[in-house]
């Protein structure tokens, strides 16, 4: 009842306001909260920092499993003719994968002990990542910048090298497929750099709200040092 009364009293005050040709007091806060909220809301940052990175990092490692699995699967159906390139993703994808549960693990026991330092596989895979699709998309914008031609070749001799020789027909239709490649390899290394770096962001951000370890000493602390009396080493008054 009283919180019905105030209600109306605030809408009357506001409409005799307005009727007497003076706007009502707007806090220039509001708008400002407004903005910071939605801000953090793309950020991600309206849920706690550490549930983002753990989710992140499980979600990378999920993914990255799955990965592994297929590959041990194409493995599996070819094991009594196995070809090195499929041998080659397996062992990429496995390694990847341990890494991968050892930084979401270290993530979580970061949060359970509160020590920055247990972040450090986590950044340093991502730092990785980001680096390697930093240079991947470098690389793209060289072969679309002019350098299209001397790559093809360089595809071309080690296709040749690895397995078999290419014809001019065949190499004419390759090198339109290859555009294509590149054009959607070139998309998808930019949005895996955005996101590591969003990822890599959150993570940073995540170590530094974290309490620095601080080993306790094995050794024994020393004695206190003896009391002193200045007045005792004097001669005495005759």
């Amino acid at each position: 009842m009283e919180q019905e009364i105030l209600k109306r009293l605030v809408l009357a005050s506001d409409t005799t306001i307005i009727g007497m040709g003076v706007e009502p007091v707007v806090s220039r806060e509001q708008p400002l909260s407004i903005l910071h909220t939605l801000h953090m809301m793309l950020l991600c940052c309206c849920w706690p920092v550490h549930k983002c990175v753990t989710v992140l990092s499980c979600f990378d490692t999920l993914i990255v499993t799955v990965l592994a699995y297929k590959s041990f699967n194409a493995l599996s159906s070819a094991i009594h003719d196995p070809d090195w390139f499929t041998v080659l993703f397996f062992l990429f994808f496995l390694g990847f994968a341990t890494c991968q549960i050892i930084a979401t693990i270290f993530i979580i026991l970061a949060h359970k002990r509160n020590i920055a330092r247990y972040c450090y596989p986590r950044l340093v895979l991502i730092a990785g990542l980001t680096i390697c699709s930093a240079i991947a998309c470098i690389v793209m914008l060289f072969y679309f910048g002019g350098a299209q031609a001397t790559m093809n070749n360089f595809f071309f001799r080690v296709y040749e090298y690895f397995f078999e020789e290419v014809d001019a027909l065949e190499r004419a239709e390759l090198k339109s497929e290859l555009r294509m490649y590149a054009a959607g390899f070139f998309v998808l290394a930019l949005t895996f750099c955005a996101y590591s770096l969003f990822e890599l962001f959150l993570t940073r951000k995540f170590y530094l709200s974290l309490d620095d370890f601080t080993p306790i000493p094995q050794s024994d602390p020393s004695a206190p040092q003896p009391a002193f009396n200045p007045d005792f080493a004097q001669a005495p008054v005759v």
